[in-house]
């Protein structure tokens, strides 16, 4: 079959979505014609409040969940024609993580890490740079089912990073974090950008979405409503709480409408 690979001008998108839509029954419009383009080597930061779409969004990136109209690329792979070859570029950290409760924390990280065929000197590296990083050495031995929710997200976190895609998708990904492990996770998550990983984050924290990001969408009804840059939006807004103070604004001036 021939490579359907999306061609584009310049450096490929890390993800395209184009007038995406999901409707659950009976007729609940979720994501309602969504268009963004995402350049890799980002944080891309979705916000809004709860039924905004934010989950479901994430969920069709992923491959999850089937859109009912519009199209989805992974680094130029079109999700739905070519699924292997986009989601071999793609990691999700979900925000209810459905976990192998009867694996011990370390045999999940080897699982993973066969499972995606991750080379052995990447994965014994990377294995022990991210359980130093989340400190769950002492957890290596517990089964996923007897974890705390910030320890099972540590070890979450551990095993998506040991993949290293080159498109992560995080839905809430400091919740269960003490104030520690969400320091540590922000600065891993300005490290992948920098080193050209793209990583789209849903997060209910403002202040968090634009410490992080250099991107953000709002989302409200499932309708994208604004969309930029977090530096610019700093320069225009000015101040401090400059992505709260826009979301506040610009929601408050939708429900006017």
């Amino acid at each position: 079959m021939a490579n359907a690979r999306r061609k584009t001008r310049g450096q490929t998108p890390a993800m395209e979505t184009y007038r995406l839509s999901k409707i659950f029954p009976p007729g609940i419009l979720a994501v309602n014609r969504l268009t963004l383009k995402i350049p890799q080597g980002v944080v891309h930061a979705l916000v809004g409040p709860n039924g905004a779409g934010k989950t479901t969004t994430l969920r069709l990136i992923a491959g999850l969940s089937r859109p009912n109209r519009g199209s989805i690329f992974i680094m130029g792979y079109d999700l739905l024609r070519e699924s292997w070859n986009a989601k071999t570029n793609l990691g999700f950290l979900p925000d209810t993580p459905a976990a192998y409760d009867t694996l011990t924390v370390d045999e999940f990280l080897i699982f993973i890490g066969s499972l995606f065929s991750v080379p052995e000197d990447d994965f014994h590296r990377r294995r022990l740079e991210y359980i130093e990083r989340f400190e769950i050495s002492g957890f290596l031995n517990k089964y996923l089912g007897e974890l705390s929710r910030g320890m099972l997200q540590r070890a979450l976190l551990t095993a998506l990073l040991i993949r290293n895609p080159k498109v992560l998708l995080m839905d809430e990904p400091l919740y269960g974090l003490d104030p520690e492990g969400g320091y540590v996770l922000k600065r891993i998550i300005r490290e992948l950008a920098e080193n050209g990983n793209t990583v789209i984050l849903s997060t209910h924290n403002l202040n968090v979405a634009e410490e992080v990001s250099d991107e953000f969408t709002i989302l409200s009804e499932g309708v994208k409503v604004a969309s930029g840059s977090v530096e610019e939006l700093r320069r225009e807004v000015g101040g401090g709480a400059a992505l709260e103070n826009y979301y506040i604004r610009t929601l408050k001036g939708r429900e006017r409408l």
